[in-house]
This record gives structure tokens, C-alpha cells and sequence, in this order.
């Protein structure tokens, strides 16, 4: 949104032209720190963020949604290098 506060190099711009928050190779917002599932940018994070309930049913989801990537690219890695 046009009042948010977000550092540039976290921006990025969308197929149509829009910006965006920029993505990590993963996919993830790039704001997040990957190790403790937070957000770097916390006190700048833009409105979109604001709205979503950190610790709500959306937030444990999307936490174990990354849990169950990590441990499928684990055990996938154990199979290639036994």
C-alpha cells in the first residue's frame, strides 16, 4: 500500500506492474528471518501483514506448512546421501 514503510530491497514488482514484497529462492516473504519464523522488519511491515493474526489459525497453518517443506527437503536429502 502506498503508506507503507517497507525498505526497498524488499520490494519487488509483479508480472502486471504492481509492487510486491520481494521472495526468498523458497518462495517465502524475504522480510523473513527462515531459522525463527519471524519477520525482520516487524515495526515496518506493511498493512497486509498488520491484518494477519500472528499466532491465529492462518499463522499456525502457514507455520506447519513450512515445517512439513522442511522435513520432506530433510528426508529427501537423507535418500540422496544415505
Amino acid at each position: 500500500m502506498p503508506d507503507d514503510n517497507v525498505p526497498g530491497y524488499l520490494l519487488d514488482t509483479d508480472a502486471r506492474g504492481g509492487t510486491v514484497m520481494a521472495r526468498n529462492e523458497e518462495g517465502w516473504c524475504a522480510a523473513i528471518d527462515p531459522y525463527h519464523l519471524r519477520c525482520t522488519i516487524y515495526s515496518q511491515r506493511p498493512a497486509i501483514c498488520r491484518q494477519f493474526d500472528m499466532g491465529g489459525d492462518d499463522c499456525r497453518l502457514v507455520r506447519q506448512d513450512y515445517r512439513r517443506q522442511e522435513h520432506d527437503l530433510s528426508t529427501f536429502s537423507s535418500t540422496l546421501h544415505p
